[in-house]
């Protein structure tokens, strides 16, 4: 919760019309220390809160003036500094303020499920000694945030976000079961509603909010559709024919939209499930698909984040809505250095070391990754 204590202290202060040196003799502290509290750089001892309150003649909840809900900004806000603070900060420390700040807002659900994504996204940079006691761990703790929200909210998309979230985790966790008995096992029908707000605007004549939330769909659409195209290519290493016919158009659709500058991490997963399982298959394709995908990440200017283009003109303030803006969930730069290490550490790919073209692509990597450690 934010506590705006200082600006209480300070406004009944001068509504009792007395310096800060009359407050400091009253409470027995020095003039510089209430000086502090009304500036925000210091909080007045928990023990002389009940002194505060029944001097001001307010209860101790009014004198702290609690807000139990962020703002979209301040959870961007809080999302980035906690991203940023893996790089300067211990595991531990990082999971310690994670763990404190969902306990101070734990009322404010859209917050509570950006921090258990936040979870998700850096269970390897999290406390721990493998991998696997890592996701045991962390994808539990982040389960019960989620099941919070899912049975606390009152609001609907909440709720559903919440929903899937936990079932995400227990996938993770292999509980097949309990994933279908939420998410339910047939795929229910797709009722959009972006023409519907889309059309009340043109009713109302606002042309411009109609246009940005048809392209903000389109965005996300286009994202989901290439994530799917992802995942799907991983169950068709057995239908070769399907496969490549899968890749072409994958390969379209990101040339289409130019996903290359549009949204490269999206293509980049796309390239490295598509070279994957060229891999598996032992089919030649396997060095094409590696060398596009070397050639997208060293065009692509790290850090990166969501952002439109020429076509998608209209979708800043879709991202500046959304809790955690236009981050990526994961440090961009993270993720170009797992993608390099994926494919250097793959027996897939070092079973492929032998060949000419795969060395110059290695090397490349290689190069790209001691530019950035630099």
């Amino acid at each position: 919760m934010k506590m705006n204590l200082g600006s209480v202290i300070a406004e009944k202060r001068k509504e009792k019309k007395i310096t800060q040196q009359e407050l400091a003799e009253f409470v027995g502290v020095s003039k510089a220390a209430v000086s502090k509290w009304e500036t925000g750089l210091t909080y007045p001892d928990i023990t002389l809160l009940p002194l505060l309150a029944a001097y001001f003649d307010m209860t101790i909840d009014s004198l702290l003036n609690y807000e139990p809900q962020l703002t979209t900004k301040e959870i961007q806000h809080i999302y980035t500094s906690l991203k940023g603070s893996f790089e300067t900060k211990s595991p531990e420390d990082v999971l310690t303020s994670i763990r404190s700040f969902v306990h101070r807002y734990y009322s404010c659900h859209p917050f509570v499920l950006q921090m258990g994504l936040l979870v998700i996204n850096h269970i390897d940079r999290l406390p721990g000694a493998t991998m696997e006691d890592k996701v045991q761990q962390y994808m539990k703790e982040a389960g019960e945030w989620f099941v919070h929200v899912r049975i606390e909210s009152k609001d609907p998309e909440c709720i559903i976000h919440a929903a899937k979230l936990e079932a995400y985790t227990l996938l993770t966790l292999q509980e097949a079961d309990r994933v279908l008995e939420i998410l339910g096992e047939t795929l229910p029908t797709s009722f959009p509603v972006e023409s519907l707000i889309a059309g009340a605007f043109q009713i109302k004549g606002e042309n411009d909010r109609a246009i940005a939330t048809l392209q903000s769909a389109l965005f996300q659409y286009i994202g989901v559709i290439m994530s799917l195209f992802t995942n799907y290519l991983q169950l068709l290493t057995d239908e070769p024919e399907k496969f490549k016919e899968t890749v072409k158009r994958g390969e379209q659709l990101a040339e289409i939209f130019d996903l290359q500058q549009l949204h490269p991490i999206l293509l980049l997963n796309f390239q490295l499930s598509a070279a994957s399982g060229f891999a598996q298959m032992k089919d030649d394709q396997v060095v094409v698909i590696l060398e596009k995908f070397t050639d997208v990440l060293s065009r692509t200017s790290f850090p990166t984040g969501f952002h439109g283009d020429a076509y998608f003109d209209q979708v800043d303030q879709w991202f500046d809505s959304l809790e955690t803006g236009s981050q990526t969930p994961r440090d961009s730069e993270m993720v170009k250095t797992d993608m390099i290490d994926f494919i250097l550490t793959n027996p897939l790919f070092l079973a492929l070391s032998d060949q000419k073209d795969v060395q110059k692509i290695v090397l490349r990597l290689e190069q790209l990754k001691k530019r950035d450690l630099i």
